[in-house]
């Protein structure tokens, strides 16, 4: 790979000190020399792209300290380039402690030697690139720390916001378990009922950590196909979904008699991910639509809440316990991308928009099973 050159600015108010420096400098084919014979047009002609300034301290308009302050104004600090004093005077031990202070990195004096001017630009060159590689290294570190402690954030409100969400069938499986033990006689089918309901809703929450878990290691979520009327499926689903939210659901469906080859699981956990998320975040009371139409060779279904959600929000929507992050009781943050994982591996997508003041969440899913 070629060697990108870097670029010098000599600046010196004696043409004859000027080329010198060139004639050392331009025999060495990674450098590109630039002049500049004053301070007003050194400062004019320097940018981010210049690698090391090379500086008579005695200029007529401005001294090199002066110089390499205004530099500075005009590049800010972290964009230094390397700075090099010369001059052509005996240099005190002051005018050197001033240059460092300042900002110089190295002083020469003429008569100038080729191979010290050569061995100087290259050590500090050499250090400017430690420097970037030491920069880029730390912000690299910054970085991941910034993930880290977001990360950090995330896992702890996404524990309490699990830990509320078993405690609640939990506590109720325990209740009704303990009736039914102290009083056989009160083991009616409502009750063994209510313990059902509230174990399968724990045995969802663990199953949707599992899949997320699982989809993060690079695994896909296993289906299996079977034949079934989708107007059926969609009717139950929807009529089931009724008693687990307080929003109307509507329904407005094409199916008809047409079959489709889907994991009934798979497509239910798609269906209730989506009418319960609509119902956590969208506004109470207000109609659940759901609509399904045949589209492109397959069934889009798409579930709608009044409401929107910021652009940011919109765009993360899918991302696991991204909700647990902007909100301390709606949720935990795993059902959208449950309903992504799972529309993906039946063949299909997801999308999210706002839409005439509403969310709207599409799925587009195949007839069939890509098994």
């Amino acid at each position: 790979m070629k060697a990108s050159r870097r670029r010098i600015l000599i600046i010196d108010d004696m043409d004859a000190n000027r080329y010198v420096l060139k004639k050392i400098l331009t025999g060495e084919p990674l450098y590109e020399v630039v002049e500049a014979g004053s301070g007003a047009e050194g400062l004019e002609q320097i940018d981010d792209a210049t690698d090391l300034v090379i500086i008579d301290i005695n200029l007529p308009d401005m001294s090199g300290f002066e110089l390499i302050q205004a530099m500075k104004r005009k590049l800010g600090s972290g964009k230094m380039p390397a700075v090099i004093n010369i001059s052509a005077t005996f240099m005190t031990g002051k005018d050197k402690a001033m240059g460092l202070n300042q900002g110089a990195q190295a002083y020469l004096t003429h008569p100038i030697n080729s191979d010290e001017v050569l061995a100087t630009i290259a050590s500090l060159l050499k250090s400017s690139n430690r420097f970037e590689r030491i920069e880029k290294q730390r912000n690299v570190a910054v970085a991941r720390s910034e993930n880290l402690r977001t990360e950090k954030v995330m896992l702890e409100r996404f524990m309490r916001s699990l830990s509320h969400d078993l405690r609640s069938p939990l506590s109720a499986a325990v209740m009704v378990a303990g009736l039914m033990r102290k009083n056989p006689a009160r083991r009616t089918d409502d009750m063994i009922k209510v313990l059902e309901e509230n174990l399968q809703r724990i045995d969802q929450m663990i199953s949707n950590v599992l899949d997320i878990s699982h989809m993060s290691l690079g695994g896909g979520l296993r289906l299996h196909g079977e034949a079934m009327p989708l107007g059926r499926l969609l009717g139950d689903a929807v009529e089931n979904l009724r008693f687990q939210v307080s929003n109307p659901v509507h329904l407005d469906a094409d199916a008809d008699d047409l079959m489709v080859f889907w994991d009934k699981q798979g497509f239910l956990r798609i269906l209730d991910n989506l009418v319960i998320n609509a119902a956590k975040h969208g506004q109470p009371g207000m109609p659940i639509e759901v609509t399904q139409r045949q589209q492109d060779g397959g069934v889009l279904l798409s579930v709608s809440n009044h409401g929107s959600f910021p652009e940011d929000v919109l765009s993360n929507l899918a991302t696991p316990y991204f909700i647990s992050t902007r909100s301390e009781t709606k949720g935990w943050g795993l059902g959208l991308p449950i309903v992504k994982v799972l529309s993906e591996s039946f063949g299909g997508h997801t999308r999210f928009r706002n839409e005439a003041g509403r969310v709207i969440v599409d799925v587009q899913l195949p007839l069939s099973l890509r098994i």
